[in-house]
């Protein structure tokens, strides 16, 4: 056990089991449907928001944990008798890193981290530190935004629907792109997101194009570790998915774990992605 509490927000995107094992602390964030606003965590699930989008017709709302829920968060936990190293959804798409600043203000002994990511990116950042990071929580937030900053990730999705619902996307630009049927690739870059590839044709075959187009820069990877997130409604094509990815990588550890509620509520189904982490220089 090292000698820190690791805390992060619930986009991590982690596997059940790897959080029980090395202890890791989740906060909950909220998502509002229609009247009624629960947390995110641990208990709403990827169906129940996709669900609601469907029978609704409307898209769920999401909302960072505020300053105050981020102070009695981090008392509680401090309270164990152990510094706290708390790490945040990228700045640039939440308030989530700059809410968890301002709570650790009023709180001995808590450093946040900008994970400068989300889901399977901020897994990395934790699992690097938790595996092979500094004892001193200084120096394994140092650490920490040192590797966050070596983590490419990204994917595709399939329709523009939930994008153009939550404001993110305009009425012509869905439209346009439900017509061409483009599945456009987004980026994660120094914390913010960005579109890239637009991918073209059936979305199964589109995955495969994005997933050649990632495996093609393989050589720059470290393969240790890979990290697969998605919203995929087809369990059968997401292990075939992850068959390649294990055969064309030779990865000794793949993770492959489905979107918080919070992120399908914005991505939609069918969302496809991965991360990795680029080779010390």
């Amino acid at each position: 056990m090292k000698p820190y509490i690791i805390s992060a927000d619930s986009t991590l995107d982690m596997p059940p089991e790897l959080i029980a094992q090395y202890d890791i602390r989740v906060i909950a964030s909220y998502v509002t449907m229609g009247d009624k606003t629960v947390a995110d965590w641990p208990d709403l699930t990827q169906k129940q928001l996709l669900d609601y989008v469907r029978t609704s017709g409307q898209l769920a709302k999401t909302s960072a944990a505020n300053p105050d829920d981020y102070e009695k968060w981090f008392r509680k936990l401090t309270a164990e008798g152990r510094p706290v190293i708390h790490v945040a959804k990228s700045a640039g798409i939440s308030s989530c890193y700059q809410n968890a600043c301002m709570a650790a203000k009023e709180v001995p002994n808590v450093w946040v981290v900008d994970s400068k990511n989300l889901a399977g990116g901020s897994s990395m950042t934790i699992l690097a530190a938790l595996r092979s990071g500094p004892e001193d929580p200084a120096q394994a937030a140092a650490f920490m935004e040192a590797y966050r900053e070596r983590i490419e990730g990204s994917f595709i999705i399939e329709t523009l629907e939930f994008l153009h619902k939550g404001g993110r996307c305009s009425t012509v630009a869905a439209l346009g792109a439900n017509i061409l049927k483009l599945r456009p690739e987004i980026v994660f870059d120094g914390g913010i997101m960005r579109v890239g590839k637009k991918y073209r044709g059936v979305y199964r075959k589109c995955v495969y194009e994005y997933l050649n187009d990632q495996l093609a820069k393989l050589d720059r990877y470290e393969t240790d570790l890979v990290y697969m997130n998605h919203t995929l409604q087809d369990q059968a094509f997401l292990e075939e998915l992850k068959a390649y990815v294990r055969e064309k990588t030779g990865c000794r550890e793949l993770i492959e774990h489905p979107a918080s509620s919070a992120i399908s509520t914005h991505c939609g189904p069918n969302t496809f992605g991965m991360f990795f982490v680029r080779k010390e220089k």
